[in-house]
């Protein structure tokens, strides 16, 4: 009956983990991300300055965080995520109250640079994905789905852009400084890992899993199922990234309007509240390397509508949810298979190191596709070159099989 009884507790704090992850998430994807798109033309206004520069606070951050994501898993072996998810929101925090008082384009992109990017670093994605390993073994995935389901990418730019609309821009921020504190005694309550994990684990697509262990960076660079996972998130990644960044330009080009083209982004983002969920559980069913070969190989078709479909804005709106389906479930995927195929102690540290390596591909996507559509006169090609990376990954996952991580 005792070790009944712990074991529903230990299943109660575990759901209470998975509702403190995805709140303090999706506010810290929703500020530090969703919403700036909807400040792009007040910076550049505010500021003086042109459309790049004002634009370039994402590049900053995201940049910010390749760099710092593998000090950031090695830090979390040696420190409390929960200490670091603290010092990274009051340091995110503090970025944004920062920029309340600049003025000039270079000071904010160097607060993004220094402050902004470093606090989500420590606070964002690698950290919350740590904390859900840790505490799942058995339905890993699906926890992750859930935290991952994007509701602050969808409310935060609708709440910046009231903000911004009433109040301005320095408001705006001071707004997204207020809203990040208010996180704190939220990640206050988070718990790094149970003390005593259940025995039951996935049935993941590994039959022999990985000895739960620590592995120094080297290792894990050299490890086949890390290098895999990274060549497959990588290129997958810089799709969705090419996706939001140009859909609303195809769009446009095409002739339709700038208002209803925007609604392709909604329609990509709204998608990830039901695709995140739906490929952490089957990915919980069938293995994280078969989940992301399925994820790979059904976006295809879609892609390739996107070449006949024309002006049609509902075909194109179809197009970009389905797209959305497979796009914003890979974090989930990506932080329940590095569990599976590496172990839960190494999640941290792997993550940091694969976010590292996905800089060119995050950098390189979107001029990458503007440069061919410049050349060719047409995303077509673009198209193709994803749908072709889309079906090797799909091979390559469908056949590999993992060994225990020695």
């Amino acid at each position: 009956m005792a070790a009944t009884a712990a074991i529903g507790a230990r299943t109660l704090q575990g759901r209470h983990m998975v509702i403190l992850v995805f709140i303090l998430l999706n506010c810290s994807l929703g500020v530090n991300f969703a919403a700036y798109g909807a400040l792009v033309d007040a910076i550049e206004t505010s500021f003086a300055t042109t459309r790049a520069l004002a634009a370039a606070g994402l590049s900053m951050l995201t940049l910010a965080l390749g760099l710092l994501s593998p000090l950031v898993g090695g830090l979390m072996r040696r420190t409390s995520i929960r200490t670091l998810m603290l010092a990274g929101i009051t340091l995110n925090a503090l970025g944004y109250l920062l920029l309340t008082q600049v003025d000039r384009i270079g000071f904010m992109l160097a607060v993004y640079m220094l402050m902004i990017g470093p606090g989500f670093a420590l606070s964002g994605p690698v950290p919350c994905t740590a904390v859900i390993a840790n505490w799942f073994d058995g339905g890993r995935g699906k926890a992750l789905g859930i935290v991952n389901m994007p509701i602050g990418n969808t409310l935060m730019p609708l709440l910046a852009a009231a903000l911004l609309a009433t109040y301005g821009l320095r408001a705006t921020f001071l707004g997204e400084a207020l809203l990040l504190l208010a996180m704190l005694p939220l990640a206050w309550l988070i718990v790094d890992h149970p003390d005593q994990k259940p025995e039951r684990r996935d049935a993941v697509d590994d039959a022999n899993p990985p000895q739960d262990h620590p592995m120094t960076a080297r290792q894990i660079l050299r490890s086949p199922p890390f290098l895999l996972l990274t060549i497959g998130v990588s290129l997958l990644s810089a799709a969705g990234l090419v996706m939001v960044t140009h859909i609303v330009a195809l769009a446009i080009d095409r002739g339709i309007a700038l208002a209803p083209a925007s609604l392709l982004l909604s329609a990509f983002g709204f998608a990830g509240v039901i695709g995140a969920p739906l490929f952490g559980w089957i990915a919980d069913r069938v293995g994280g390397g078969r989940a992301f070969a399925l994820l790979a190989l059904v976006q295809i078709p879609a892609w390739l509508g996107l070449i006949g479909a024309g002006a049609s804005l509902p075909i194109l709106l179809c197009l970009a949810f389905a797209i959305g389906l497979c796009s914003n479930a890979i974090l989930p995927l990506f932080g329940s298979t590095m569990g599976s195929w590496l172990g839960s102690a190494n999640v941290g540290l792997g993550m940091g190191l694969c976010y590292l390596l996905q800089i060119p591909f995050m950098f390189g996507a979107g001029p990458l596709a503007g440069a061919m559509f410049d050349h060719f006169g047409s995303y077509a090609p673009t198209i193709l070159l994803h749908v072709a990376t889309f079906a090797a990954i799909g091979l390559l996952f469908l056949l590999y099989r993992p060994r225990p991580a020695v």
